[in-house]
């Protein structure tokens, strides 16, 4: 397998990288960023006082932070993902997506909740090989950890600016400004995607 020949790191360099990035402010992108999976994979808008049948984002990312440092837990592949932060929001990713269905496969009405589920399919591979390379241009162009978190629910799927609002805490005038920094990279990241073969 592919992962056997890349390096993975041992559980002290997950520690110490642990240690550096899990600050309030990282914990603050993970927990938006979980809101924002919630509503755009599984078309579910989180009760923040209640969760989402049970489920508390504060669970799902303290889940995702003890699946790597449990024994047989998650790897973390320092030359995929230089920055551990990104490796932990995969993490996230894969935490939310099976605890949801699993949650969901108990309920009466999973297909009435998940009638909108269009990025669960063959194409959501393809798909977070589209978003990856999005952000990575993003990134080289100095984008912030919002403007990051925002490109895909605001941009992509052009969500409404009182719906990201409420969703995120952010105010309307700071959602036109992020979207006015984004839109102003999307010449270059377009252009990128050209050179990189990838289609819209």
């Amino acid at each position: 397998m592919k992962s056997d020949n890349r390096k993975v790191a041992t559980f002290d360099e997950k520690c110490r990288a642990l240690q550096e990035i899990y600050t309030s402010e990282f914990y603050t992108v993970l927990f938006k960023h979980a809101i924002i999976r919630l509503k755009t994979v599984f078309n579910i808008k989180y009760n923040k006082e209640r969760g989402f049948r049970g489920i508390m984002i504060e669970d799902v990312i303290n889940d995702t932070i003890e699946s790597f440092l449990r024994d047989g837990g998650r790897q973390w592949y320092p030359e995929k993902f230089p920055d551990f932060r990104k490796q932990i929001i995969s993490g996230l990713d894969s935490v939310i997506y099976n605890t949801l269905n699993a949650e969901l496969e108990k309920a009466s009405d999973t297909f009435e909740i998940l009638e909108h589920d269009s990025d669960i399919s063959e194409d959501d591979e393809k798909y977070k090989l589209l978003l990856s390379a999005c952000h990575i241009e993003l990134e080289s162009m100095g984008a912030t950890d919002v403007e990051l978190l925002l490109f895909e629910p605001y941009i992509i799927n052009e969500m409404k600016r009182n719906d990201l609002s409420q969703l995120l805490g952010i105010s309307n005038e700071e959602l036109t400004n992020i979207k006015k920094r984004l839109d102003r990279k999307l010449p270059l990241i377009k252009e990128k995607l050209k050179v990189l073969n990838y289609e819209k």
